[in-house]
């Protein structure tokens, strides 16, 4: 096990080990299968992209003329050795590893791994589906490198057997990014430092911080995740349609829902346009988009940043659409992410199979700020655009099922769900301002 802070060349490392084991250590690993049988090395790396960077370094070491007689056949993620060893850099996936023969397992930023499905339990997963097939080699080994995320989890809690002592196979090292890497000058860790010092302990210092956490428990998030797609729209249904406008780097996400009777909430949609910084989101193509899919469930209002740009709020007007802006602040999305965990925990939340979404959904960490109020955020500079449309989207629902019940029932008026617009409530009136037909029964809108 070694933990290391940001920008110590674990990657390096790993690649290193990787080469050993693939050449100089191959005899000790052969010796323990039928002759002629190959086995392999595996490097299982965050992504795709990240494998490959590792294997790029295990090329150049490779490609040095003492051992590059050995190299016969090179591809973007196996090279097959002639002394029977095959190298293969792989993203995380345990389905992708299962039932290999690998003397060697080396796991590069485990503490940061997600399945393909977006599950971040998949470094235990790797785990079990690959170390007990080094117990069969004498020689064999598992090497997990990566600097930390939480303070609880499995990484943490195999740093913490390592350190123990009480396992005899397991050995742990910990070392911060100076000490690692020189090359990183000392005042930028100080104006890291400086700027988020909870954030450079785990970063740079590769200490767990118990103040950085996860903001939702994966086991309920993937029990939310229906085996479905997108759901078409039901006429006469009353949804919500939420947009985070981004341009440049970022994902331009919607994402529609709907509160059904007995306050169980459904995303329908999820959906997104993906702009560059040489080829942003085309402004007027995205919101001709966002209006097509507001009119096509049924004129959903359409709720944005209270401080998103004046022209995404006009552009929107401009088309026909209800649109709802609301603060989005730090304090508005741990409102946000307390309406979430309370359909979330009692079961009543269903969300698509959306890859994008349910990774950033569980990659979201909250860190308390010196106030004591939590900061949500993507984790290590990742994206969050679907996970705060969906946040901004159900506590629109939210808000809007209890204002109404109270509304109703206290002052005999009645709140649109389609547009938002107030009037007073008869059971056969239709909203005077989008027509939609008011409920002809007594029952609480949020089933209580």
């Amino acid at each position: 096990m070694l933990r290391l802070g940001r920008r110590s060349g674990k990657g390096r490392l790993a690649s290193v080990s990787a080469t050993y084991e693939a050449t100089v250590n191959a005899p000790a690993h052969l010796a323990a299968v039928p002759r002629g049988e190959r086995v392999s090395i595996v490097i299982v790396a965050p992504a795709q992209a990240q494998a490959r960077i590792v294997h790029r370094y295990v090329r150049g070491f490779l490609h040095v003329p003492a051992l590059a007689p050995l190299v016969v056949r090179d591809t973007d993620d196996e090279i097959e050795l002639s002394n029977g060893i095959t190298i293969e850099t792989v993203p995380c996936s345990a389905r992708s590893i299962r039932g290999k023969a690998a003397p060697v397992l080396i796991m590069d930023e485990a503490a940061w791994f997600l399945d393909s499905d977006g599950s971040a339990v998949a470094a235990a997963e790797v785990w079990q589906a690959l170390a007990p097939a080094t117990a069969q080699f004498p020689a064999g080994k598992v090497l997990v490198l990566s600097t930390p995320r939480w303070s609880v989890g499995w990484f943490a809690d195999l740093c913490g057997r390592a350190a123990s002592g009480e396992h005899p196979d397991l050995r742990t090292w910990h070392a911060t990014t100076s000490q690692m890497n020189p090359l990183i000058s000392e005042s930028f860790l100080a104006a890291a430092r400086a700027l988020d010092p909870a954030l450079f302990r785990r970063e740079y210092e590769a200490e767990f911080d118990s103040g950085i956490g996860a903001v939702f428990p994966e086991a309920e998030v993937r029990a939310a995740v229906g085996q479905r797609g997108n759901l078409p729209p039901v006429p006469g249904m009353a949804y919500w349609l939420a947009v985070d406008p981004a341009f440049m780097g970022d994902t331009f996400a919607a994402i529609v829902g709907h509160r059904e009777p007995g306050g169980r909430v459904l995303v329908d949609l999820v959906t997104g346009w993906r702009g560059t910084s040489t080829q942003p989101v085309a402004i007027e193509v995205t919101l001709d988009s966002v209006a097509d899919l507001a009119r096509a469930y049924n004129g959903a209002p359409v709720v944005i940043d209270q401080f998103a740009a004046e022209p995404i709020r006009q552009g929107l007007a401009s088309r026909g659409l209800a649109v709802v802006a609301r603060p989005w602040t730090n304090d508005s999305k741990v409102d946000a992410v307390a309406a979430v965990r309370k359909i979330l925990y009692a079961g009543k939340l269903e969300l698509p199979a959306h890859h994008d979404l349910l990774t950033e959904l569980l990659t979201l960490e909250q860190r308390l700020l010196p106030s004591g109020r939590p900061r949500i955020a993507a984790a290590g500079g990742g994206h969050d655009d679907y996970a705060m449309t969906l946040l901004a989207l159900i506590n629109e629902l939210d808000s809007h099922a209890l204002t109404l019940a109270a509304i109703r029932y206290g002052l005999g008026s009645w709140v649109c769900l389609q547009c938002g617009h107030e009037f007073h409530w008869e059971a056969a009136r239709p909203c005077p301002q989008c027509g939609r037909p008011a409920p002809m029964d007594d029952r609480p809108v949020d089933g209580s």
